[in-house]
């Protein structure tokens, strides 16, 4: 059997590639909070999964056919690993745009009239305008 539950570092490894992905998920439905906290997690499992050491097998047990024996968790901690990295750089690059035009941000927050808000839009430079400008709709 290669998944075993009480194995910790197994269940580490499932945990990181798990909040790994719910990160992403997080990044991707603007709750930086939240998916902060899931890769930070993410981030914390799959590192104590990749340095657990096998767990001895049990002498109760019966002996498994002669399979590889490897580390069935390295995969999913892997792609914990990977998946809460790329979560951790979007928020950064979120909280840091968020920082850098601050201006622009508290602007839009403070007008309250949709032409209040398209005159905001002078304090981004010209080449983000379309991207993080308010829409003409």
């Amino acid at each position: 059997m290669r998944w075993d539950p009480t194995d910790p570092a197994q269940r580490r490894a499932r945990y990181a590639l798990l909040s790994g992905m719910w990160s992403v998920f997080f990044v991707l439905f603007s709750w930086p909070y939240v998916a902060l906290l899931l890769g930070a997690l993410a981030l914390y499992w799959g590192v104590s999964a990749l340095r657990a050491k096998p767990r001895p097998s049990s002498p109760d047990a019966p002996s498994a056919p002669t399979a590889p024996t490897g580390r069935p968790q390295t995969t999913a901690a892997v792609g914990g690993l990977i998946t809460a990295s790329l979560a951790l750089v979007l928020v950064a690059s979120t909280f840091t745009v968020q920082l850098v035009y601050r201006d622009y941000y508290t602007c839009v927050g403070d007008a309250l009239t949709h032409e209040a808000k398209q005159s905001c839009e002078t304090l981004l430079p010209k080449e983000l305008r379309g991207v993080l400008g308010a829409q003409n709709s």
